[in-house]
Parts: C-alpha cells; structure tokens; sequence
C-alpha cells in the first residue's frame, strides 16, 4: 500500500526526501513561494504519541527552512491498521489524514481539511482497488481450495449453508420460526397461500439455530465425501439437490393431509438421501464398501431413522423422502467395476 500511496504522490509532481526514520517518507512539490511537504508514516506496527509526531513534525519543518523555504504546508498520511492508534492525533491536526487499511477507508476528521492539493479523489481510488484486489484473491484462494479437494461438492455445499447461517444470524434470531419463514423456511400456508414454491429449495438451506446446522454438516461431511467420490460431483450433486427437494415435497404433503401447517427448514433431508444412496452403494457392492459393511450400513439406516422419531420438532416426513429418494438414485447413479481378487467393487470417480 505504501509503495502504490508514494507512486501515486510522484506521478503528482511530489519529490521523496531522504528520511532518518525508516518509518516515515518525505515527499516535497514546490508551487510558485509555496513548498508543500507530505509525510508518508507507516504506522501498522506502532503507536505514536502526539509529542512523538510533533518532534517530527518540528524537524521535517526545520529541514526545508534550512534549504530556505520560508512558505511551508506541511501534511501528513497515517498508514495504520486501528485508527484509534493515530486518533488523538487526528483530533488535534488539522492537515493529516489516516488511512485505515483494516477497512479499506480514508478517516477525515471533522477538524480536519476535506482535501489537501487535490490528493482525496487517487487516494481513495487506491483504497478501492486494493478492496477488489484483496476480496479477488480472497475468493481466488477459497475457490482453489474447493476445487483442490477430493469432494469440492461437499465442502462447497458446506460452505453454502454456514455462509446462510451466518448471514441470517446478522439479520434475526434463526430459532424465531416467524423470521425464519420469513426467509425461506417450508410453510404450507405461504405456499397455498402465495404459491412461494421456491420454498421447497431455500428450506433445506436453512437451519433451526447452530446445533441443528452443525449436526447436519457434520453428517454430510462424513457422508458426503465417500458418496462423492464414487458417484462423482455433478451426479452427487443431483442426488444432494433431489433429495432434499422430494423430501420437502413429502413433508408438504404429510403436512396438508394433517391439516398443520408445521414450519420446516434444514438440510436432513437431502441428508438422509447421501444416507440412503450409501446404502445403496453397499448393496451395489455385494454388501462392502470401503470399511463400511451391510451390516454397518443397515445398523446406519435404522439409527439415523428411529433417532429422528425419538427426537422433538424433528421433520421425519423430509427424512424419509430423502432417504428413500436417496436410496434409489443411489441404485441409478451409481456404476460398479470390475476389479480382480477380493478388492471390494467401488465406484471409480467421475466428474
């Protein structure tokens, strides 16, 4: 940042000074009796009293009176990552700015100049374009490491629904079941009523506070990347988004039958349909698949059923739906291979 703020005072016409503080650049322009003087201070690994700044203030001043400028205005950048290091400062100069590159921001405040020889306009450029660069190689790096996995599907559907959570957090309570329909939960009544049936998607992206959220994620992280890795992303994706829509279109069914109107969100039921495609895989293996065996998958199925009829508020209707919508497109989607000796028959990866 420091390198692009002293190129951009050189292209202005501004001339470094060599400094004795290796954390402070001075840059000089002389316009007709005027000489203005910018001090550039790298403040991100320090805090500077406003005794400390005056000392440096009186010599840089003293420096240019001895090259017999008698006409100087002498301004000041604060480079820093807590602007309150450099507040009491602030307050009490009139003619610097701090640069906040924690937020990206330029702080002016109110004693302060609105701009000091027409710099504001390319300084806040800077700041912007350094904002674009840092959230590009932000995104550049979190999309590297989803497609570097072995289940980019996975992580990517992991990171989608903590990124939702988290969002809806900011904006209300995600256990208050008004706000919650008001942001996507299943709800026969809206739907009937609104025909909002885009709910039968946004639900299962929705949880019910951090433990439901954290319990589903975790079974799709251990699910989901061995079903992942044999049926291959686009069809595992398929599975996940099929799943999870049929198991909210029984659920709506359940509910209308009943005549409740039983607000539902989560992920279980797309779930259930990783679950039940697992089981699948076993049977499509004649009953072994990696370390998972028949009767591990079988004990699987029927722990993850009977625990949802024993729990509270559980939406058993989406967890059957997706287990069995699971369960025969795990028989459609997923292609054996021949292998030769006792190696277990696994489904070769696909993309």
């Amino acid at each position: 940042m420091d390198k692009k703020i002293s190129d951009y005072l050189l292209q202005r016409g501004y001339t470094s000074v060599p400094s004795s503080l290796p954390q402070v650049r001075v840059f000089f322009r002389v316009d007709g009796a005027l000489a203005m003087a910018v001090l550039l201070i790298d403040g991100r690994n320090m805090i500077m009293s406003p005794e400390a700044f005056g000392a440096i203030k009186q010599k840089t001043l003293g420096l240019f009176a001895a090259k017999g400028y008698q006409n100087i205005k002498l301004f000041s950048l604060f480079l820093t990552m807590n602007v309150m290091n450099f507040g009491a400062i602030g307050t009490k100069e009139e003619l610097s700015w701090i640069l906040d590159l924690s937020q990206g921001r330029l702080c002016i405040f109110d004693n302060q100049v609105a701009d000091f020889d027409n710099l504001r306009m390319g300084l806040e450029q800077i700041l912007e374009e350094d904002r674009k660069e840092e959230r590009a190689t932000l995104a550049s790096v979190m999309s590297d490491f989803v497609l570097r996995n072995k289940a980019p599907v996975t992580l990517m559907l992991i990171i989608i629904n903590v990124l939702v959570f988290v969002s809806l957090s900011f904006l209300g309570s995600t256990e208050d079941v008004y706000f919650m329909t008001e942001h996507g939960a299943l709800s026969l009544d809206r739907i009937l009523a609104n025909y909002e049936w885009y709910r039968l998607f946004t639900a299962f992206f929705l949880h019910f506070g951090p433990e439901h959220l954290l319990a589903n994620m975790l079974a799709l992280w251990v699910f989901g990347e061995r079903v992942e890795k044999a049926v291959g992303k686009g069809k595992f994706l398929l599975l996940y988004l099929l799943s999870g829509f049929i198991g909210n279109v029984v659920s709506l069914a359940i509910s209308f039958l009943s005549a409740s109107n039983i607000v539902s969100a989560g992920a279980s039921g797309a779930v259930f349909g990783i679950i039940g495609a697992l089981f699948a895989i076993v049977i499509k293996n004649r009953g072994k698949f990696g370390d998972l065996t028949g009767g591990r998958a079988v004990f699987l199925v029927l722990y993850s059923v009977f625990s949802g009829f024993a729990g509270e508020g559980i939406d058993n209707a989406a967890h059957i739906g997706g287990l069995v919508t699971g369960l025969l497109l795990g028989f459609i989607l997923y292609r054996t291979y021949d292998t030769e000796g006792d190696i277990p028959r696994e489904g070769k990866e696909a993309s």
